[in-house]
């Protein structure tokens, strides 16, 4: 599946290099104009993040995004700031398909237990923010710069278990960067437990890309900085993506 993304920062579009906020570069696009582009062009599903809500959860943007995701027809996952389970419950009722729980799932694991149980399993994605290290793949919380005690796979064993099926995992040193994705993230976690839903994010920056993730197995390749660069469309991302079933 291909995934279309948005990043919202001071109720604009923005995109990030790495996650570092000073980074940050402005589009001068309307966000519900552009997710009903999106949604127009064939996405099946869209992936929405607060940055400014990530970033201090007193200044979220929910009434803005949830403005802009009214009149979509087609499914939407959501992160940032989310941070208890009235957030979760405020966004499946706003209309989201599924929240993204990123530095909560690694660092409140029991919390976010609770909330899976409550809600379902079907209604969560869990975000893997990683960096190489000599030990394996470590996951990074709070703007990227807090190590985990736990490992990738530990983590996304314990979320398997309890029925989650969709794990969002992304290369912190590809994010944002149009250098090709980590492959070897990918492969490792889909050699770990093929039963679960891969979306890649970072890095995809080419037709071919998106044809050697699907090789993969990727279950949802996730298109930010591509699609507002416009290196390609996503009808074009789409052809690639399905042409590969027919390489």
């Amino acid at each position: 599946m291909i995934i279309p993304a948005l990043d919202v920062l001071q109720n604009q579009i923005v995109r990030l290099y790495q996650g570092k906020y000073e980074t940050v570069q402005f589009y001068p696009f309307e966000l519900g104009a552009r997710l009903k582009e999106y949604a127009d062009s064939g996405a099946g599903k869209l992936h929405l993040v607060d940055l400014e809500g990530a970033r201090d959860p007193s200044k979220k943007q929910w009434q803005h995004i949830q403005a802009a995701t009214k009149a979509l027809n087609v499914p939407y996952q959501v992160g940032g700031g989310i941070r208890c389970e009235q957030d979760v419950s405020d966004w499946l009722k706003a209309g989201a398909s599924q929240v993204v729980i990123g530095s909560m799932a690694v660092e409140k694991r029991e919390q976010v237990k609770a909330w899976i149980e409550q809600f379902g399993a079907e209604h969560f994605v869990i975000a893997l923010d990683v960096n190489k290290t000599a030990y394996g793949w470590a996951p990074a919380t709070h703007g990227w710069l807090t190590e985990s005690e736990f490992g990738l796979l530990e983590l996304v064993d314990f979320y398997a278990n309890l029925g989650v099926i969709d794990f969002l995992c992304t290369d912190i040193s590809k994010d944002g960067t149009m250098t090709g994705p980590s492959f070897a993230l990918y492969e490792d976690l889909i050699k770990h437990n093929p039963t679960i839903k891969v979306q890649a994010s970072g890095g995809v920056s080419s037709l071919d890309d998106i044809k050697k993730l699907k090789e993969l197995g990727i279950g949802g390749i996730i298109l930010g900085k591509s699609l507002l660069d416009g290196a390609f469309s996503v009808e074009q991302a789409l052809a690639s993506y399905t042409n590969s079933d027919n390489d």
